[in-house]
């Protein structure tokens, strides 16, 4: 039931990007039965992949759980008969018969088709080994119950991995298997670093005696645990990120996994964690801890520190990447990435500073902050807030800030700058506007009932923490937004319409169309030549320089750039 509803989802994902890529083709008229063919054909090998593969792992499972084979569940061993009797045959001829076409014909390994099929393929087989090989550490060290399904999938679903994976090395362009090695190393890095934070979390247990009894059960052992994740993901992030994707082109792709899944997901994780792990402690020192006892107080304080100190790593390794690609271009992803990041401190920020408020207001009028909450832990949360968030929006926005002072027009005219500050302007506006109709709804109220005084005040305590701070974070984006020079997107001028013909680099092509204003496609020569000239967007407008053409082809080669004016009507 599973499997098919799983396996529908995927031919109806699947059919909606071939729909979109033959009406693609079709409107430069090169649509053809390839298409279509190609498209039946990697479906039906994807689902007889899973076909078989379910109906072998199911009778494996039979022969390695013996006591099964007479009482066990007689519909699934016939759903794994039929699957591997009609399955088996029809997926090995179909997959020699595709075998022989990417052999004989360049163009199908280069196709949507192919790609699609390896990506989801590979993904698929590694993902149910990964979880065969959970289920089989764990039944083998004794925290799960035997399950003969477990070593059965990894032995079926691993085999299969392996293949694709050698096919996919040895056929699959590498900017077509980009895709698929991020996600693979995402899988692995998730993975791996879900390990090593049970293995932390379990060890300053086991230091700091807060996990009692409950290290000595072998069913919930921590380090266990963390060493089994371990064992699973760091071979598939090896493989896929250390042995492909490290070394792969810095393309805007690689750059958002390095930028938002590693630096960005390892800060948050960090900050997080170990913002977790500061509330606790001031509880525990300062504030009014809820339980006198220091196992029950920092139950959750380990598991956080093991976080926060996984994501300080991840986020130290990718930061090392990124600066070992030495790129001085400033890229959108990278402005993405500096401006979530701002974002996320701001609000955390912003959330401790309502939470002062709210409770000085409280301590104004003698009443407890939250239900069953101490105001003293109240005022903790808020301080461990600022304290977390104040510095990383800091960090963050001041970068920012240097960025705009040196180059101003670029970073004014930056789609996701606007998005920013439209964004916590808008936001804020509303919090700030809602806030107001609360504050004055209760004030309001309470005159016309003739019971204004303190009690109106502590009803008014949240609306006046949020007016202030949405208030005050309003004002500043938006005082920000209007100090942008008003003419900084009209000073582009240029072409209407270029085709750069060279070297593949995208970060040209959009750096043109931003310098020019006008619409701007990239063509990547196949000769020597043209891959031996390297070319920046600086030489390209000194090109287009000379001539006043409004289409213009911009042919790069050893002899240098050269702009030919061309009609396009």
């Amino acid at each position: 039931m599973i499997i098919g509803i799983l396996f529908l989802a995927v031919v109806v994902g699947v059919v909606v990007l071939a729909v979109r890529r033959i009406v693609g083709r079709a409107g430069h008229g090169v649509a053809d039965a390839h298409v279509v063919r190609q498209f039946f054909q990697y479906v039906l090998l994807f689902g007889l992949l899973v076909v078989s593969a379910v109906g072998v792992s199911g009778l494996a499972a039979e022969v390695l759980g013996r006591d099964t084979l007479v009482t066990g569940d007689r519909a699934g061993l016939a759903l794994s008969v039929a699957f591997t009797v009609v399955g088996l045959p029809l997926f090995a001829a179909l997959a020699l018969w595709s075998r022989r076409r990417l052999a004989t014909d360049p163009a199908e390994v280069r196709s949507f088709a192919w790609t699609a099929y390896i990506t989801v393929a590979t993904l698929t087989c590694v993902g149910v080994a990964m979880g065969a090989l959970h289920g089989t550490l764990t039944a083998a060290t004794g925290l799960e119950p035997y399950d003969a399904g477990a070593p059965a999938r990894f032995v079926v679903w691993g085999s299969l991995a392996a293949v694709h994976l050698w096919l996919d090395a040895r056929l699959t362009p590498a900017e077509h298997a980009q895709p698929h090695r991020l996600l693979g190393s995402l899988a692995g890095l998730g993975t791996s670093a879900a390990g090593v934070a049970l293995l932390l979390s379990g060890t300053i247990e086991a230091l700091l005696d807060l996990g009692g009894s409950r290290l000595l059960a072998e069913d919930d052992d921590p380090l266990l645990r963390g060493a089994i994740l371990l064992a699973v993901g760091a071979p598939v992030w090896l493989l896929y990120w250390l042995r492909w994707a490290a070394g792969s082109q810095r393309t805007p792709l690689w750059l958002a996994y390095v930028l938002l899944a590693g630096v960005g997901g390892g800060l948050v994780t960090a900050v997080a964690s170990a913002s977790t792990v500061v509330y606790q402690s001031l509880v525990w020192f300062v504030g009014e801890p809820s339980d006198a006892a220091a196992a029950v107080h920092f139950h959750d304080a380990p598991a956080a520190a093991g976080a926060a100190v996984v994501g300080l790593v991840v986020w130290w390794y990718h930061r090392a990447v990124l600066r070992e690609t030495a790129t001085r271009t400033r890229t959108e992803v990278t402005r993405v990435y500096e401006y979530l990041m701002a974002g996320v401190g701001l609000v955390a920020a912003a959330v401790g500073l309502t939470m002062v408020l709210v409770a000085l207001v409280e301590a104004v009028t003698g009443s407890a902050v939250l239900v069953g909450d101490a105001a003293v832990n109240t005022l903790v949360a808020a301080a461990t807030l600022l304290l977390v968030g104040g510095p990383v929006w800091w960090l963050f926005w001041r970068r920012i800030q240097a960025a705009v002072r040196r180059d101003p027009s670029a970073e004014h005219a930056s789609p996701t700058r606007r998005v920013y500050l439209f964004v916590l302007f808008g936001v804020a506006g509303i919090a700030a506007v809602v806030a107001l109709l609360v504050g004055v709804y209760f004030l309001v109220e309470d005159m016309l009932e003739g019971v204004l005084g303190t009690q109106t005040l502590r009803r008014v305590r949240v609306p006046i923490g949020v007016l202030t701070s949405a208030g005050a974070v309003s004002g500043y984006h938006w005082s920000v937004y209007r100090s942008a020079p008003a003419p900084a997107l009209a000073t582009t001028h240029g072409p209407h319409y270029v085709l750069l013909v060279g070297p593949r680099d995208p970060d040209v092509a959009r750096a043109v169309a931003h310098r020019t204003g006008g619409r701007v496609q990239a063509w990547s020569r196949t000769d020597e030549a043209g891959a031996a000239a390297p070319w920046t967007a600086d030489a390209v407008i000194a090109a287009l320089g000379d001539t006043s053409a409004e289409d213009v082809i911009v042919l790069s080669d050893a002899d240098g750039l050269h702009a030919i004016g061309v009609d396009r009507r």
